[in-house]
């Protein structure tokens, strides 16, 4: 378990309490371990507020591209000033937003967000001969491709018999001695694999 970011404390005049920004942030997480988040806050009223006023809320954003993404709502944490949590199985593009509100005896609120983007590795797909189509989930390529992916995700892979000119090519084995139709866990580092074809 590897701690991201703890939400440092601070006074503040403001009538609000203040929930301070991560102090500290890593730039890319692997989702498949468990992430552990603590914070606090203070107001210029009721001074440090307990953990009983801190709420999270941590909400996937599952984007089209790097601009166009829409909302996932993945857990809520009330009354804790920390706690863990592991990423979800998810396609990549797609971040993780994690909130930390507080809320003073008044009822006020102030709130911070921190954005924890995936730890991500590149997966190229090749057939011998080149130039098969392979399946990655539900999408059919022509060989050779890349596919960017979130490491620790698991994705599906198929060799379907294929056709080139007027030949046609039946599946034989995979690099990495896998069925026809399996899955794979991506790694920390780029693989190849490559799917060998017979006459």
């Amino acid at each position: 378990m590897r701690p991201i970011c703890s939400l440092v404390r601070a006074s503040s005049s403001a009538r609000s309490p203040t929930a301070r920004r991560c102090s500290s942030v890593a730039p890319a997480s692997s989702w498949r371990s468990a992430i552990a988040f603590s914070g606090s806050a203070t107001d210029a009223q009721d001074g440090q507020l307990p953990a009983s006023q801190l709420s999270w809320a941590l909400v996937l954003f599952h984007c089209d591209d790097q601009s166009n993404c829409h909302q996932h709502p993945i857990q809520t944490y009330a009354g804790v000033a920390g706690s863990t949590f592991t990423g979800p199985d998810h396609a990549f593009p797609s971040y993780l937003q994690l909130t930390l509100t507080a809320t003073d005896s008044g009822g006020l609120t102030s709130s911070q967000t921190l954005r924890l983007d995936p730890q991500t590795t590149v997966l190229t797909f090749q057939t011998t001969p080149n130039g098969l189509p392979l399946v990655f989930g539900a999408v059919a390529s022509t060989t050779s491709f890349n596919r960017t992916v979130i490491v620790g995700s698991r994705n599906t892979i198929s060799a379907p018999d294929g056709q080139k000119g007027q030949q046609t090519y039946r599946f034989q084995n995979w690099s990495d001695n896998g069925a026809q139709t399996h899955e794979v866990v991506a790694p920390a580092a780029s693989t190849t694999y490559v799917a060998r074809y017979r006459k």
